[in-house]
């Protein structure tokens, strides 16, 4: 979130889920403080290990992520050395030097710290931290099927205005012929494809006002994760009226 911050001029939140955790970070220095905390004294290895294990579980993450909710929820695809947008060398190799800092610096201390609280209480905590998290994912889920769902919806909708403009082209050559005389019900399937388009516009901006809150924040925490809907439709309405010829007196 610092690098997202430092890099962006503002505060974005990159988890998974809304609250102040994330998953594969988490789960990411759990199994670097596991794995690797043995070799904490030799620099090489651990650098070596951690960069292995990150990039290993991102790889991961990022290929179940996508085979669960059909969306790439990272991309480096522009980095260079990546694979397949999954995973990049540059942040392999930052990954390494955070868990560096982690496994010699932070581990140490945080333990230190948490072997203060007493077990009753810390038992508590946890009981209410997954408590917490078990909401937090069962909303950003919902959240995320929701979407999913809209978006196909939209999606349809873009289809059928793609052949609604078909038809206007088709509409606009017939409606050069319905001028001289050649057309018979030009007008009437005119003002169907042109009520339709409406028709379909209007859901569409019904749709675009039912943006829950899961997706505001998903689409900060990851711009390239395709939860914004199609921005085409407007314009291809736009494009439909500019095709359909106008009414012509018999």
């Amino acid at each position: 979130m610092t690098y997202q911050a430092v890099e962006h001029g503002r505060f974005i939140n990159r988890g998974f889920l809304g609250g102040p955790y994330c998953p594969i970070y988490g789960v990411g220095v759990i199994i670097v403080a596991l794995a690797l905390y043995p070799l904490r004294n030799t620099v090489i290895l651990l650098y070596i290990g951690s960069v292995v294990l990150t990039t290993s579980l991102e790889l991961v993450t990022g290929f179940v992520l996508e085979k669960i909710f059909h969306q790439q929820w990272w991309d480096y695809s522009e980095e260079r050395f990546n694979v397949k947008g999954y995973i990049c060398l540059k942040f392999s190799l930052l990954w390494g030097v955070a868990c560096l800092v982690t496994v010699r610096i932070i581990h140490p201390t945080i333990e230190k710290l948490v072997g203060l609280i007493p077990h009753t209480a810390g038992v508590a905590a946890l009981v209410v931290i997954y408590v917490c998290f078990a909401s937090d994912l069962v909303i950003t889920v919902m959240g995320i099927m929701h979407i999913r769902q809209r978006l196909r919806v939209l999606e349809s909708i873009s289809a059928e205005m793609r052949k609604i403009s078909d038809k206007a082209g088709e509409r606009l050559f017939e409606g050069v012929d319905a001028i001289h005389g050649k057309g018979g019900d030009i007008n009437e399937k005119t003002v169907q494809l042109r009520r339709r388009a409406e028709e379909l516009l209007a859901k569409y901006k019904e749709l675009m006002s039912q943006r829950n809150p899961v997706g505001r924040r998903l689409e900060q925490a990851f711009p390239k994760l395709r939860i914004a809907p199609p921005k085409a439709l407007k314009a291809q309405f736009e494009a439909i009226k500019a095709k359909l010829p106008k009414k012509t007196e018999k």
